[in-house]
């Protein structure tokens, strides 16, 4: 074997350790987290007549000064971050911007001024999952 081919074969083997060492190794996309905040919504059992237009959720429930509201819920961004725990080794932030009958619903220090059902499921404002890695899904 020449030189030249004992370098080619070295560099091709090196490049995909990396590229497979990569793609082991990556973080879910932050897409998913983006979309599992959305089925997680639509999964509630207070709301009706869900769907969905890219970052924007709407929806019939609970309003935020009672009665029933048509709702809005805007994605405003998703992070996905490392963890610490092997079993959940990435943490998903959703921030979101929530409106009730065009109005928005405004958090005010730890009250997120939604009604109760809405957040029976774990959502609000700004609210967390972790990445459960033997199951490969994101849990709120």
């Amino acid at each position: 074997m020449t030189s030249r081919c004992l370098k080619s074969l070295v560099t091709f083997i090196l490049l995909t350790a990396v590229a497979l060492s990569a793609a082991c190794s990556s973080a879910p996309p932050e897409q998913g987290l983006r979309d599992s905040f959305a089925q997680q919504l639509g999964a509630n059992k207070f709301i009706k007549d869900f769907h969905r237009s890219g970052d924007d959720l709407m929806f019939t429930g609970p309003g935020a000064d009672g009665g029933v509201a048509k709702w809005r819920v805007h994605i405003d961004s998703a992070l996905v971050e490392p963890n610490d725990d092997p079993a959940q080794p990435y943490k998903g932030t959703v921030k979101s911007s929530w409106f009730s009958d065009d109005k928005p619903v405004l958090p005010r220090g730890r009250d997120s001024h939604l009604p109760i059902e809405l957040m029976a499921d774990g959502l609000g404002q700004e609210c967390w999952a972790f990445w459960m890695q033997a199951e490969k899904r994101w849990s709120w």
